[in-house]
């Protein structure tokens, strides 16, 4: 089954499909434009691949941090590349809302209408992961901690519960990044239980963390 075909059945699935993947979470508007969107891709098959093309058209701003097709080069960046989409859609309002702080985010997030931000998620969640180079020797150091403290809600394959990021796959310099603005309480991130748990953080296991999380699928 193509990635394309598993998108097009998980959007065509019963509304309990949205808050499984966390939508329920998300404004009304921006979750009354992705059922509308869902509609038209259940009339059309087409209109899915239209949305990658112009979701790959939008992203051109993007690219210069997150790569091409979402797959970042630049090791504290993260790749966006088979991201979760309600978490993308999430993460873009909470830009354009200011209430994640990052400049040049919050200026181009808050240019994007509710048809952009979900057709920039939908396209990034459709895009392949490359692997990241990584540490085989610390990422088996991490596997036991990142299940003690992290499983929970990314879950133990790294692909996210609902809402959460996928952190599987993830490029680990910037898994350690964020871990590190947390522990510190940097994070732009206003609102978020991981400052609780990066806190009991050492740099041995936030590393072993990262580069475990990168070896994930």
């Amino acid at each position: 089954m193509t990635r394309c075909t598993f998108l097009l059945i998980t959007l065509l699935a019963a509304p309990a499909v949205l808050a499984q993947y966390g939508l329920d979470e998300l404004p009304d508007d921006l979750v009354s434009d992705f059922r509308a969107l869902r509609e038209e891709i259940e009339s059309d098959p087409q209109a899915l691949e239209d949305v990658i093309k112009a979701g790959r058209e939008r992203a051109i701003f993007c690219n210069t941090c997150h790569g091409d097709d979402g797959n970042a080069e630049r090791p504290t960046y993260p790749a966006l590349a088979g991201q979760n989409a309600a978490y993308l859609l999430d993460q873009i309002e909470q830009f354009a809302a200011g209430t994640r702080e990052k400049k040049v985010m919050n200026v181009l997030a808050a240019t994007f209408s509710n048809e952009e931000k979900v057709t920039l998620a939908l396209y990034y969640t459709n895009m392949e992961r490359e692997r990241p180079v990584l540490d085989a020797d610390l990422a088996q150091q991490g596997a036991a901690e990142y299940q003690l403290r992290c499983a929970q809600c990314h879950g133990a394959d790294g692909r996210g519960q609902q809402g959460y990021a996928r952190i599987a796959g993830q490029q680990p310099g910037y898994i350690a990044k964020v871990l590190r603005e947390y522990r510190s309480g940097e994070s732009p991130r206003r609102l978020s239980p991981m400052y609780g748990v990066a806190a009991a953080l050492d740099e041995s296991v936030i590393d072993a963390i990262a580069h475990y999380a990168a070896s994930l699928r």
